[in-house]
């Protein structure tokens, strides 16, 4: 009885593990739920295409749903798949402002991805800074934002590196960085380090170093 047991151990070595169940239902191609039909029966034609016919209608309605998951993938969605991830988040795709240089208020992909990642970010933030820091690592990886409380209910926001001219409008109208209630940001697109008189190595320098911004 125990060797019965330790054989089967269904979860563990069996099904579940290593034997039935070892991928996703949903992956297993209709040929492999006929195989299941014992020997007598296995070979049998009309059992075959009864089988073949119910299992074609679950097989469809999981395809589906795979390609759902993918298309709805926010790195990977487009078009109105994304329209239909920014209304879950509430961010449309269309910005209250005219943008600078003619460009069109209606988001491209790839910006409106990245607004609705900054969105995503604003309902998750913890409101503070070090919270900016994480999310902006977030969207921005590689570009540099530094955050100075002036403790008067304002900060400045010194970012650093290339944006597109849309990018720049959706952050200084205040689309992408969370912003406490009541709080001014003063927004600074820079060249690091920036000139003054205090010195933090890699963001304010001196004379020579330090540019105008």
């Amino acid at each position: 009885m125990s060797s019965f047991t330790t054989n089967l151990n269904y979860g563990t070595g069996g099904y579940g593990e290593t034997g039935y169940g070892n991928e996703p239902i949903e992956d297993q191609p209709i040929g492999y739920y006929q195989w299941l039909l014992t020997s007598q029966y296995r070979q049998s034609p009309k059992l075959n295409a009864l089988l073949y016919k119910l299992l074609r209608k679950f097989d469809d309605v999981s395809q589906c749903l795979v390609q759902m998951d993918v298309a709805l993938d926010l790195d990977a969605a487009v078009g109105p798949q994304l329209d239909m991830l920014g209304g879950t988040v509430g961010v449309g795709r269309v910005v209250g402002f005219q943008p600078t240089g003619s460009v069109s208020p209606v988001l491209d992909d790839d910006t409106y991805r990245t607004l609705i990642k900054a969105r995503i970010g604003w309902n998750q933030w913890d409101g503070t800074i070090d919270g900016l820091y994480a999310l902006w690592n977030v969207l921005f990886p590689g570009l540099t934002i530094v955050i100075e409380d002036n403790q008067n209910m304002s900060a400045n926001i010194l970012i650093s590196g290339a944006f597109t001219s849309i990018l720049e409008d959706l952050i200084t109208n205040g689309y992408i960085v969370p912003r406490p209630e009541g709080v001014l940001y003063n927004y600074v697109f820079a060249t690091l380090p920036i000139f003054g008189f205090d010195h933090a190595p890699g963001f304010i320098d001196g004379f020579d170093t330090g540019h105008w911004s």
